[in-house]
């Protein structure tokens, strides 16, 4: 896989103009243009528990956005790549970052998606972190989500990489509150670094939500995932006790849910996922079985819980888990809040920083927004996350503390100036999974609207 060839545009670029209806009706085209100047400061490059070394990078990124609009459909296409000059090691280079979505309604009840994003960098990427959604990570109260996204561990450091996520859905409505989705989904990573294992990742997946009456509904879900790992040995790579192996998985939910009122309901939950290793890694089963619900105080305060227990069975030995899925978010005129939790059974195969075994983990995450004057506006983040991991010859328990701040100042109608802070720092019993760093982006963009036809 290392010698594939690599994409120069997403994969939504073709499909898209397959799928572009022709329409008698205007569409609304608009062209935004902008530039950022960029410099960010790294204390810690390759994520080790002594001897960092630090970096500066600065960066010059033009970007473009082309939107088209009907009343059936909408295209919209963001191209911005980014010049790179790196301190330490004086050299320049070029990232990339290309991103396009595309939604068509053929009817009233039938929609169809796509989206694509390509991302050409050595900075650890997620889409959730980029967009700042606060319950990034975490699995919502009473949804299946079995939507992936790009999400690269912290732990890879500045390691050069190209990645590609593409994906496809529909979804029908056959009857009132009843519809059904299903789609495809397809990401690929490739590293500079030999020592970290390439992939490609296959996952279609359908949904069916049916409401049984005025009372009840009920969801069913199914997700398989098929990964293709490179055949790289990993030995080179001290915090590492797995290797990727080649591995197919078979995940099912099925929900039942009661509507107390129209903003409040409760369920049950049961869910099954099946993993099968091509190689010496042992297969597992996993099953959960929970119950929750959740309310609607306001349109600004929302609450949900799901609490539960999981059991993972091997041939070696069964482990049990506690489930926890719970979610808080508050909104007032200028702020917003969001705090959530998570626990349970995780399997890491698709990290970045190759497969880290199963683990029994719990996590919870904190989220404040602020618009201080209509100009200036603040985010501030923590997050705690907990892991055991149970396929390692001893069991080893690893925990990360991340904080994130930022700060935002627009002016002059096209300008924004910004400021973000990281901390992570992660703790181990294997010291050498050990380390603290510190981030720093500092940013002056500037965008406006170039045509509109």
């Amino acid at each position: 896989m290392r010698n594939s060839e690599k994409p120069n545009l997403p994969l939504l670029a073709m499909a898209v103009s397959l799928f572009l209806p022709f329409s008698a009706t205007a569409a609304e085209n608009m062209l935004n243009g902008g530039v950022s100047l960029g410099q960010t400061y790294d204390s810690n490059i390759d994520r080790t528990p002594s001897n960092e070394e630090s970096e500066w990078k600065s960066m010059v990124t033009p970007s473009f956005i082309y939107t088209r609009s009907e009343q059936t459909d909408k295209l919209s296409v963001k191209y911005a790549p980014s010049i790179v000059y790196n301190d330490r090691t004086n050299e320049k280079y070029m990232d990339q970052f290309a991103t396009a979505g595309y939604d068509l309604q053929l009817s009233q009840r039938f929609q169809l998606h796509f989206a694509d994003t390509y991302v050409k960098s050595d900075e650890s990427y997620s889409d959730s972190a980029a967009n700042a959604e606060p319950n990034q990570g975490i699995s919502s109260p009473g949804n299946p989500d079995r939507l992936d996204t790009i999400e690269m561990s912290d732990q890879r450091g500045q390691n050069r990489y190209w990645t590609n996520n593409f994906s496809t859905s529909a979804n029908y409505e056959y009857a009132q509150e009843s519809s059904v989705n299903f789609g495809y989904q397809y990401h690929i990573l490739e590293n500079e670094n030999e020592t970290i294992a390439d992939y490609i990742k296959h996952s279609p997946y359908i949904s069916i939500m049916h409401q049984i009456s005025q009372q009840w509904d009920t969801q069913v879900a199914y997700h398989f995932t098929k990964g293709d790992f490179d055949d790289t040995s990993l030995a080179a790579s001290p915090s590492l006790n797995n290797n990727s192996e080649d591995l197919t998985t078979n995940a099912g939910d099925l929900y039942l849910y009661y509507n107390l009122t129209p903003l409040s309901k409760v369920f049950g939950h049961y869910g099954y996922s099946q993993t099968d290793y091509d190689g010496i890694q042992e297969d597992y089963d996993s099953h959960t079985l929970s119950a929750g619900a959740t309310h609607q105080f306001s349109p600004t305060l929302t609450l949900g819980g799901e609490a539960g227990s999981s059991l993972l069975q091997r041939e070696s030995e069964d482990t049990n888990a506690f489930f926890l899925r719970f979610s808080l978010n508050q909104a007032w005129e200028k702020s917003s809040w969001a705090l959530s939790a998570d626990s349970g059974l995780d399997d890491q195969q698709f990290s970045g920083i190759d497969n880290e075994g199963l683990s029994r983990y719990w996590i919870i995450k904190n989220m404040f927004t602020h618009t201080f004057t209509k100009d200036i506006t603040g985010m501030a983040s923590l997050s705690y996350r907990d892991d055991t991991y149970l396929e390692r010859i001893t069991d080893q328990k690893e925990q990360q503390l991340q904080g994130d701040a930022l700060m935002a100042y627009s002016f002059s109608q096209w300008y924004k100036l910004s400021l973000r802070y990281t901390y992570v720092n992660q703790m181990a019993d294997l010291a050498a999974n050990e380390y603290e760093d510190h981030r720093i982006l500092f940013q002056l963009s500037a965008a406006k609207d170039l045509l509109k036809w």
